[in-house]
């Protein structure tokens, strides 16, 4: 492992060093694409993916931010550490949120559907969730309450590692299997399986309380607060359900409708 300083010439003190035009093309969505590497935010998040198995390339500090000796004996082998010039540290992440503690790591190989195989647990369904916090509180929700992964319906594979999601997750989306798939791919997986597919609704007979009690693996989907589910989920779900709550309250965030739906199923999942 080699550590940088400001007397080494790979201190980065300006935009024109080599390495700081590729941390800006990891901010957007086409450079992570383009390099095939992604950006992980904060020492706590970082050492959730390398517990995971996610190896680091490069690791980078700015101003007067410290690296604690539990990140220094977990990293990579062979991952370099960089320090970067405060005020260089502000352009180069200009109107984004700005790290001072981050690393670089190449992008996880993507998850098929053929992992459901191998996985006897229930699988949340996430169905075009627009709202980072959403979908990383529900992910930790999953991996604490026993879920076996996410299934993230119509998203582009490379937005699961987006910093904010990372964030949002507090770096547990490297722990679960995180699968991006279209809705028309998921439907055929679930027919040609025979996958118990349930969606929730607020119009369903049976409750949270009636999943409890269910013995096989369920795939529960979830859509917006405002709109639900597609007509396409809908119409192909086995099973609805809902969460009885007050007539004061016309619905639940997506989050708090998972968390209780997971928190149902526990017993099963956690076995």
């Amino acid at each position: 492992m080699e550590e940088q300083s400001a007397n080494n010439p790979f201190f980065i003190d300006s935009l024109n060093h080599p390495l700081a035009q590729p941390i800006r093309k990891l901010l957007t969505r086409e450079g992570r694409r383009e390099l095939n590497q992604i950006l992980i935010d904060d020492e706590e998040n970082i050492l959730q993916a390398l517990a995971a198995g996610v190896e680091i390339d490069s690791l980078y500090f700015s101003g007067d931010e410290q690296i604690s000796e539990t990140l220094r004996k977990n990293l990579t082998a062979g991952a370099t550490i960089h320090e970067i010039a405060k005020r260089t540290t502000k352009k180069i992440f200009e109107n984004d949120k700005m790290s001072r503690i981050f690393a670089i790591a190449p992008t996880p190989p993507p998850v098929g559907l053929d992992v459901l195989d191998s996985v006897q647990k229930d699988f949340v369904v996430l169905e075009e969730l627009g709202i980072s916090g959403n979908i990383g509180n529900i992910t930790r929700t999953s991996l604490a309450l026993g879920v076996g992964g996410i299934i993230l319906l119509n998203m582009d594979p490379i937005d699961i590692y987006d910093r904010r999601l990372i964030r949002a997750s507090r770096g547990y989306l490297f722990s679960l299997p995180m699968i991006a798939v279209s809705t028309d791919d998921f439907l055929k997986y679930c027919k040609t399986k025979n996958e118990t597919l349930v969606v929730m609704d607020m119009s369903a007979d049976q409750t949270v309380d009636d999943l409890a009690a269910l013995t096989q693996r369920l795939l529960l989907a979830f859509g917006s607060e405002k709109d639900g589910c597609s007509p396409q989920i809908e119409s192909a779900a086995t099973l609805k359900a809902r969460i009885p709550i007050s007539e004061k309250v016309e619905s639940l965030n997506v989050s708090a409708s998972a968390g209780i739906t997971l928190y149902s199923r526990s017993k099963f999942n956690r076995g």
